[in-house]
């Protein structure tokens, strides 16, 4: 491949490259910046479907707890009417009768009763839950809106960074071979934003593949570009 000034090419392309893993660090850096959103969301998602959760058990045992008073009530105002009753019966038998009914419903209602008692302990216990797991998931909320923050300042350095990057960039590959810098950029952007690599105790810096001896002198000669047999990536010696 011969070009002109190829030493002076090589040196371009050097700094070229540094540039571009500049580059290509900022576009990575904005590509996963959605991915850590999205993760502080879920985050959030998760701490907030908690606090739904017991107020939802909350309300559950609430409303229990109205349904037992309810039936509460309802046997009460039973035992109200047979103990009425109890005065117009005319035989043995029937007060007798009534007697029965009146001790069963008092003994559903001793039952009510506990149950009630333990459901409004519940709601106790969870009320005190609620309040300490919403003190957490304040600060909780805080802290992860802080992060949000804290990415989003992150994205608009990184957009404003690679805006200067690329201009930059853009000037500095006006002073470098077409043809060359079309091969350059071919293998930039197959090889992960990595295309120009030094030779490392005779092997090549990109794959760490070793190189042939005639290539190394090659690279040395720095007539002409070389490349890494293995992965394609261009090479260059440092002095």
């Amino acid at each position: 491949m011969a070009i002109a000034n190829v030493e002076e090419q090589i040196k371009m392309l050097i700094e070229l490259q540094e540039l571009d893993r500049e580059i290509f660090n900022r576009k990575r850096a904005l590509e996963i910046i959605p991915e850590k959103i999205k993760e502080l969301d879920a985050m959030m998602d998760s701490k907030t479907n908690a606090m739904k959760n017991l107020d939802e058990e909350y309300k559950k045992i609430q409303l229990k707890r109205k349904e037992k008073e309810v039936e509460l009530d309802s046997k009460e105002q039973s035992i109200k009417k047979y103990q009425s009753q109890l005065y117009q019966v005319k035989t043995n038998k029937e007060y007798s009768s009534l007697e029965k009914e009146i001790a069963s419903i008092k003994a559903d209602n001793s039952l009510l009763e506990e149950e009630i008692i333990t459901l409004l302990d519940n709601a106790e216990g969870i009320q005190k839950e609620i309040a300490k797991e919403k003190a957490i998931f304040e600060e909780e909320k805080k802290k992860i809106d802080g992060q949000k923050r804290e990415v989003e300042e992150e994205k608009k350095t990184a957009e404003a960074e690679l805006k200067g990057l690329n201009g930059k960039r853009e000037e500095f590959t006006a002073r470098i071979d077409k043809n060359i810098l079309a091969k350059y950029e071919r293998i930039l952007h197959n090889k992960d934003g990595l295309a120009m690599v030094p030779i490392v105790e005779g092997a090549c810096g990109g794959c760490n593949m070793n190189l042939p001896p005639q290539v190394v002198n090659e690279t040395q000669l720095k007539k002409d570009f070389t490349f890494c047999g293995n992965c394609a990536r261009m090479l260059y010696v440092t002095e």
